[in-house]
């Protein structure tokens, strides 16, 4: 009996181990930059959607930064959970690395109709989203074709608190600029239903300056 009851506990204790070091796991999945903050959303790290090594980087040469551009994916691929919002965000990662020839992904920050914001670049790197804002600007892009539809209200929110995160963190400017991605260049990003939302948000600007820097 003493022998049974041995090999359960052993058992147990196993399935415990095994179920706290899985509950770690996806802790540190989910950690974020900005996880003390509560102006943040939810942000998963690059490690949590399994994002390839960056083979360089550059940081911002001014800190905080002037201009959020907006961006949407511009394929009609969508997500509603974190498992196909990674997949899609690898795509996106293997085209700018492999077809593009860019350094990572181009993009600060993604966002998906999970609601979730999937971090890039990050904050303090130099993005390849918008050329002539690259160094003074967070590009946002959220997953899917925005052309004829709106994002849904769980990434639209996702969006507007990342911004309000920015600015709590310091890493984006009390006076920020907010422009869609064809104010940047000869682009129909980020679709002409999301770029009539964005043009309504807070700190859109209808003539911005176009930077020197890249």
């Amino acid at each position: 009996m003493f022998h049974v009851l041995l090999i359960h506990f052993i058992i147990t204790s196993a399935f415990v181990n095994d179920a706290q070091v899985c509950s770690e796991k996806s802790t540190e999945c989910m950690k974020s930059e900005s996880e003390e903050s509560r102006a943040c959303p939810r942000i998963i790290n690059r490690e949590g959607w399994e994002a390839r090594r960056a083979l360089s980087s550059t940081l911002m040469p001014e800190r905080p930064v002037r201009y959020v551009v907006v961006h949407h994916g511009g394929v009609p691929r969508y997500c509603y959970n974190r498992s196909s919002c990674s997949a899609i965000l690898r795509s996106y990662q293997d085209h700018h690395l492999d077809n593009n020839h860019w350094s990572d992904i181009g993009y600060q920050f993604v966002i998906g109709e999970d609601g979730n914001v999937y971090q890039g670049r990050g904050w303090d790197k130099v993005g390849a989203h918008a050329p002539g804002y690259n160094s003074q600007s967070i590009g946002i892009c959220v997953i899917g074709d925005f052309t004829e539809r709106l994002p849904n209200a769980l990434a639209l929110t996702a969006l507007h608190k990342l911004i309000e995160c920015g600015i709590e963190m310091k890493k984006l400017r009390t006076d920020y600029r907010v422009i869609g991605h064809r104010q940047a260049r000869n682009t129909q990003c980020p679709g002409n239903a999301f770029y009539q939302y964005v043009r309504k948000m807070p700190n859109w600007m209808n003539s911005p300056d176009l930077l020197l820097s890249s």
